[in-house]
């Protein structure tokens, strides 16, 4: 009996990968924006959608705050000064205020202070908060860890100086979307590490928190969706050089690769089935449930990765929004803290 042996190319091009559908109410608004990014990663493209976001749009659109620029010490002699924008309402005479703590989205080699942070204070619609937002340093000029020791520094600072900023210095929110999930996610085992009483929180949106490209949804999504496995694959080559996937990477920088998490704080984690970081994320919030942490887990059943911002307004993304206003009005008013 004779056997043909097929080509590896057209053997793996003829096995199809099963994987969770897209929402189709969802669909449209990727169609619409054109917001799906090539699989080779331009980091100088990506940089330029920082400028849809400013600090006079953000004034503009909420006439009752003000914000205010501060240079804070990095954690290494002879690194430069860390910017810090704060957001508080202008007549304000509480002095107990909580915060949100703001590490940005962008791959970690993109965007800016103000990306995306007006969204972030929607979840706290009708409380008095300050919203602090952290200009950390970006790969590949930069690797890592310095975005971490920048986000670190920051938050240190603002908890120093809680009192002058009108701060509860034990309602500290820390957040972190897309990119800059891994930098909050460090910097809250750093306080976990350091002892530190903050935060009282952490707010973990659709993170980025494995450097390894090992998961099943990095391969249902290697080449599809706003932010495919590939692009992410490149985007971790340029925080980590050679050391990507190795055995040397720092769980304060891949915070997936931590093996104890008991003593972080009370955790909010969401993320779209449909998108490459499903599986780092469901992880995550089991290792902490493992460690002994309250987290809450949302896995939004046909949502892409970013998909209650670019379809803001459909049902799923309804949903997801509200879900997250939610935990944070329990979580300043006690009733979510472990």
């Amino acid at each position: 009996m004779s056997h043909t042996t097929l080509p590896t190319s057209l053997v793996e091009s003829s096995i199809v990968m099963l994987r969770p559908p897209y929402d189709p109410l969802l669909v449209p608004a990727i169609e619409a924006s054109k917001i799906a990014l090539p699989e080779n990663l331009n980091v100088e493209n990506l940089r330029g959608t920082a400028d849809l976001f400013g600090p006079d749009k953000i004034l503009q659109d909420n006439p009752s705050l003000e914000h205010a620029e501060y240079r804070v010490p990095d954690l290494k002699d002879g690194d430069a000064e860390v910017i810090l924008s704060v957001f508080r309402t202008k007549n304000s005479v509480e002095t107990d205020r909580p915060a949100l703590y703001h590490v940005h989205g962008g791959g970690q080699v993109a965007g800016n202070r103000f990306t995306a942070l007006e969204i972030a204070m929607g979840y706290f619609a009708g409380i008095d908060a300050v919203f602090v937002s952290v200009e950390y340093r970006l790969a590949p000029e930069f690797r890592a860890p310095a975005a971490l020791h920048d986000a670190y520094a920051g938050l240190l600072w603002t908890a120093e100086h809680s009192t002058e900023l009108g701060i509860d210095v034990s309602k500290i929110i820390l957040y972190g979307c897309s990119g800059g999930g891994p930098i909050a996610a460090g910097s809250a085992i750093l306080c976990r590490n350091n002892q530190k009483l903050y935060p009282c929180a952490l707010m973990l949106l659709t993170p980025m928190l494995d450097d390894r490209d090992s998961t099943v949804s990095s391969k249902q999504f290697a080449r599809d969706g706003p932010w495919c496995g590939t692009t992410n694959r490149m985007a971790w080559d340029h925080v980590l050089g050679n050391e990507r996937g190795g055995p040397n990477v720092s769980e304060l920088v891949s915070p997936a690769r931590a093996k104890d998490l008991a003593g972080l704080p009370p955790t909010f984690i969401d993320v779209g089935v449909c998108e490459v970081f499903r599986d780092e994320a469901v992880a995550f919030a089991s290792r902490l449930w493992e460690s002994g942490v309250s987290a809450e887990l949302h896995a939004w059943p046909g949502g892409y990765h970013g998909f209650d911002m670019l379809a803001a307004g459909s049902p799923l993304a309804n949903i997801a929004v509200a879900a997250k206003m939610s935990w944070v009005k329990r979580i300043v008013s006690g009733t979510g803290k472990k």
